[in-house]
């Protein structure tokens, strides 16, 4: 039995965490998200965050101008986790079709550029905090 390594089991479980999170974004469309926010509950104010479940349905239907109007940083931090599930997806993928592993090298360089991407996308954010 082929054992997978740590990084690609990591990458699996990325991959199917993004998975569950794109499926709910899309049938929970777009005004019937079960989960209200925590936040916007408790104080009666919107959160930085708030309104992106909805943008992130629209974007799953490719209605892009629609997303937008509900939380216009949405779009980076929806590009990063898309990009993410693809990533982990073809890793985990590759992984099991070759049974090839990964130089530490490519894993710093993935790390490297998945921590960046992910500063980018969620600095808007934590800055309004």
């Amino acid at each position: 039995m082929l054992k997978a390594p740590s990084y690609v089991i990591i990458s699996l479980v990325f991959f199917l965490l993004i998975g569950v999170g794109l499926a709910y974004s899309y049938f929970f469309y777009p005004n019937s998200h079960p989960v209200e926010c925590v936040i916007k509950s408790y104080t009666n104010k919107d959160c930085p965050t708030c309104g992106f479940s909805r943008s992130f349905s629209y974007y799953t239907h490719f209605k892009f101008i629609e997303a937008e109007k509900f939380n216009p940083t949405s779009l980076p931090v929806f590009l990063f986790f898309l990009f993410q599930f693809l990533l982990r997806g073809t890793i985990a993928f590759y992984f099991f079709k070759t049974h090839k592993t990964f130089s530490p090298t490519h894993i710093k360089i993935e790390l490297a550029i998945s921590i960046s991407l992910f500063l980018l996308a969620f600095l808007p954010i934590i800055l309004k905090f």
